[in-house]
């Protein structure tokens, strides 16, 4: 059972993630400020972009999409040390155990293994393994909070404000405390405001039927 709501959180987190990176790239990370009502409303092609450039990162759908599942597993197994060292009910170590730790760590190590793996194909892969270390302890946290209060809800929602803002900026392909995690793509996002006037035709330009008129 714990493991089926598990990956119902995931995959529930991954969507969730894919949203609200939409929607922060046309609100806040864009120049426009004129939006189609089919922007706002029919997001679901863009949000599969997202989610489809999440596990391509590195150039093979089924290389990243197991890098993300197995980091995401990997820090579900690690919360379960917790539940079992633990005893019943909010403990010390059941919130050790759910602490970001492993994301942490990749996270402010990464400009260094930057600088020591220079245009390595490697560099690609962070994307989906720090996806799914964030979402792999968001679902964690909620499975153990939902079944067995593990933990204290508060402490659940601690770990939402301190992940996943980041999350969203690195989808965004945005600096995160200055760092610079990937190269923003030219893309749609920096397109001219829609419903922007069409320039009008300059006096000076030749009009070919002005003779006739």
């Amino acid at each position: 059972m714990e493991v089926l709501f598990f990956f119902l959180f995931l995959i529930s987190y991954f969507f969730l993630a894919g949203v609200c990176a939409y929607y922060a790239q046309i609100l806040f990370f864009s120049a426009k400020s004129i939006y189609r009502r089919e922007e706002l409303t029919e997001i679901r092609s863009d949000v599969f972009r997202i989610l489809l450039d999440i596990l391509e990162s590195g150039g093979s759908l089924t290389k990243s999409s197991i890098l993300f599942f197995v980091s995401a597993i990997l820090i579900w197994l690690w919360s379960l040390i917790g539940s079992i060292l633990g005893d019943a009910g909010p403990g010390a170590l059941e919130h050790i155990f759910h602490a970001p730790l492993f994301f942490l760590i990749l996270f402010f190590s990464f400009p260094f293994i930057r600088d020591g793996l220079t245009n390595d194909p490697i560099l690609r892969e962070f994307k989906p393994v720090i996806s799914g270390l964030i979402l792999g302890n968001l679902a964690a946290a909620t499975t153990h909070y939902g079944l067995d209060r593990d933990i204290f809800f508060l402490y659940l929602v601690f770990l939402f404000l301190i992940q996943f803002p980041i999350l969203i900026f690195l989808w965004s392909r945005e600096p995160i405390f200055g760092m610079v995690f990937e190269e923003k793509r030219g893309s749609w996002e920096e397109a001219d405001d829609w419903g922007e006037p069409e320039p009008q035709e300059t006096a000076d330009e030749e009009d070919p039927f002005g003779d006739f008129r």
